[in-house]
């Protein structure tokens, strides 16, 4: 469902270009990479219609996060003339898309006025072939609630290397929130030699295994270290999902020079036995749904209007898209109030970073609109649409007050 709506946009957005006096963007085909690779970004992706030595900028938006969920677009400014191998998208290793969208805003600087045309570059996400890291035929397992897993090696990951090249492998959990049930650990030699003359005791109940475990959060090491130093997944969060994460990014390089041959990004699934299936988002019980809004007044949108809830993602981890946008004004972020947005985080929600801008036109009436809202979690699942009535109350004033005029370009 996410997905048909984040495409739906897409259609809208180049519909609504299509109609315009200018375009600035006159190829937007997508890219297609391949799952945990990188791809460059070329005039035959997209194309934007200017002179080699026009003052034209192109900005990558970091503010909507329905986009670039499972990759990055780097430069995050770069030149419409841009080279064949300066922009380049990263994909994460995520295998729970399949597709991705990134957000540009394209700005033409003239002497007198400024152009700005946004638009969204698609990406489709392909499964090619064995790679350079494989999963194997024994997957990482966590038996019940708090134990620990299988030991990560050479039946769980194969990796394709050869004695002329460096195999590195690096942790990536800072990047991609994942895993977001567990930890990756090490366990102590003292512990390994006391298991290895006695039987280990299952869990007790709902607390904590008593391992002796070190966490890893940082790790930059040999491919052959890293499948033969005992890493194993620890469980800390019931109740929770079936599966989890941990995710890695794996880089040939030649043995000389060090040059760079080759990189794969995968996330290591691991089975986590006893727990549910994933449930979507769902709207929070103890909303109104109701925004008062005054006349011309920008207005914070915060919980006590709108709100969700998931058993299994954090509330601050949530994302908010906007699937029926207002019919006159528009949802804002207050880092940007002049420009709307489509999607908001809970985060900036419950720090009333979100807002309402009315329309800039008097009514003598109260005007009542509709807005329809999607929940996202941490597994990309939606929750059903969720609908907040906002309600503009009229002002009577004889103050002068500013009025604007603005065209937001699509």
């Amino acid at each position: 469902m996410a997905a048909v709506t984040v495409w739906s946009w897409l259609l809208a957005l180049m519909a609504v270009a299509a109609v315009c006096d200018w375009t600035l963007v006159v190829v937007n085909s997508g890219v297609q990479v391949t799952r945990g690779r990188s791809v460059f970004v070329t005039q035959k992706h997209l194309k934007i219609n200017v002179e080699p030595t026009a003052d034209c900028k192109v900005e990558v938006v970091m503010n909507e996060p329905v986009t670039q969920r499972v990759g990055r677009l780097t430069p995050q400014v770069f030149d419409c003339s841009f080279l064949e191998d300066e922009v380049k998208y990263v994909h994460s290793g995520s295998p729970l898309l399949d597709e991705d969208t990134v957000m540009l805003r394209v700005y033409r600087f003239t002497s007198s006025e400024t152009l700005v045309e946004t638009v969204v570059l698609p990406v489709r996400v392909l499964d090619s072939g064995p790679g350079v890291v494989e999963l194997g035929s024994v997957p990482l397992v966590v038996p019940q609630f708090y134990a620990l897993s299988n030991a990560i090696d050479g039946s769980v990951l194969r990796i394709a290397t050869s004695d002329d090249v460096v195999c590195t492998v690096r942790l990536l959990t800072a990047d991609a929130n994942v895993p977001a049930l567990g930890q990756l650990v090490r366990e102590e030699e003292d512990a390994v030699l006391r298991k290895g003359r006695e039987t280990a005791a299952l869990c007790p109940g709902n607390k904590p295994c008593p391992h002796d475990t070190k966490e890893v959060r940082f790790l930059k090491t040999s491919c052959q270290d890293f499948l033969s130093s005992g890493l194993k997944y620890q469980h800390l969060s019931p109740p929770s999902p079936e599966i989890d994460y941990i995710p890695i990014r794996v880089e040939l390089r030649e043995q000389n020079t060090r040059t760079l041959l080759e990189t794969e990004a995968v996330w290591l699934p691991v089975l986590i036995h006893g727990a549910m299936q994933n449930q979507p988002p769902h709207a929070a019980f103890m909303a109104s749904f109701i925004l008062e809004v005054d006349q011309f007044i920008l207005t914070p949108l915060t919980t006590a209007a709108l709100d969700a809830e998931d058993h299994e993602t954090p509330q601050e981890r949530l994302v908010f898209n906007i699937t029926v946008p207002p019919p006159q004004g528009y949802v804002t972020h207050l880092d940007d109030h002049t420009k709307p947005v489509r999607s908001f985080t809970w985060a900036d929600l419950h720090e009333m970073k979100v807002a309402y801008q009315p329309p800039n036109n008097s009514q003598s009436q109260r005007r009542n609109y509709e807005v329809e809202f999607q929940a996202i979690d941490g597994s990309y699942m939606t929750s059903p649409p969720i609908l907040v009535h906002i309600s503009i109350r009229t002002t009577d004033t004889n103050a002068p007050r500013v009025s604007w005029n603005m065209v937001f370009a699509s």
